[in-house]
């Protein structure tokens, strides 16, 4: 596995996790968490749906639908199971749209995180195989109109060690002037479970903190910040180290991040091999449900 050291938010639990279903476990009595678990085409859904200020505070999520889709690891998919994952996405990114009465004619894609780090790069490579179309009306509407596909556009505005300033401010500036009827953020996420590394996509419907997963978020990208309804993607490509140590050697880590506000995130050492088919995935999910699927 590669490794790398992270700021950490002070109190916070070394074994940190950015997927919902795995904040749920011990939850399950909790008022306002629904469950449930689902076999698709070619993986497990396990759907939670928080529905109250209970249920929100015991995940410390924001109320709304979190899907978490579970295959194999995404690298080792043959072309079969890699286009079922596809059409898998594809649909539940339909019926995200359909639980939010959202039908929408113009689509912004925001490709989050930081190209030049592997693990920190699923946004990035979704965002350079997504099929942009938003040009096309604009040379030749009648043409379009034929592709009967959304107007999509696709930013990756990078991480504010290379641009200076929050990728929030970016996205929120281009939904101001392009007037999305839907944003799609797309980021990798933090795991607390070595098996799910590479192997899940989360979807919701309540946005994203980017950066969360590394104790680095400032801005949500949201329905609330953006004024505009927001699904956001995710697939964990990090864990943190200390989940790999014994009992003894956790609690002694535990109490130096405590200290110190730093710990060690880990990668799969084939993850540059788990970014490019989660991208393909992903990517194939969005195109096929709203744009051109060549």
């Amino acid at each position: 596995m590669y490794g790398y050291y992270t700021e950490r938010d002070e109190g916070r639990d070394s074994s940190y996790t950015d997927l919902a279903v795995e904040r749920h476990r011990a939850d399950l009595s909790i008022k306002g968490i629904e469950y449930k678990r689902e076999i698709g085409i070619s993986g497990v859904w396990e759907r939670i749906k928080v529905t109250t200020d209970e249920g929100a505070e015991s995940i410390n999520r924001p109320k709304g639908i979190y899907d978490t889709f579970e295959t194999s690891r995404m690298d080792l998919l043959d072309s079969e199971s890699l286009d079922d994952s596809k059409d898998e996405i594809a649909r539940e990114l339909c019926y995200l749209c359909d639980i939010e009465d959202v039908y929408p004619e113009r689509i912004l894609v925001v490709g989050l995180g930081n190209g030049n780090l592997t693990p920190d790069s699923v946004g990035v490579r979704c965002a350079e195989l997504i099929k942009p179309t938003m040009h096309i009306k604009h040379f030749d509407e009648e043409y379009f109109n034929s592709l009967e596909c959304s107007e999509i556009a696709v930013i990756k505005p990078g991480v504010s060690a290379e641009t200076g300033y929050d990728s929030f401010y970016a996205v929120r500036g281009l939904c101001g002037e392009l007037r999305p009827g839907l944003v799609i953020a797309i980021d990798s996420l933090a795991s607390r479970s070595e098996e799910r590394l590479g192997s899940t996509v989360q979807l919701s419907n309540t946005g994203i903190l980017p950066g969360s997963g590394i104790g680095n978020c400032r801005y949500a990208i949201s329905k609330e910040t953006l004024e505009t309804p927001v699904i956001s993607i995710g697939v964990p490509t990090i864990i943190d180290s200390g989940l790999f140590c014994s009992t003894e050697c956790a609690e002694q880590m535990t109490d130096l991040i405590q200290s110190n506000r730093k710990g060690m995130m880990v990668a799969p050492k084939e993850i540059g091999d788990i970014v490019k088919s989660a991208a393909e995935i992903i990517a194939g999910g969005i195109n096929r449900a709203f744009g051109l699927f060549l």
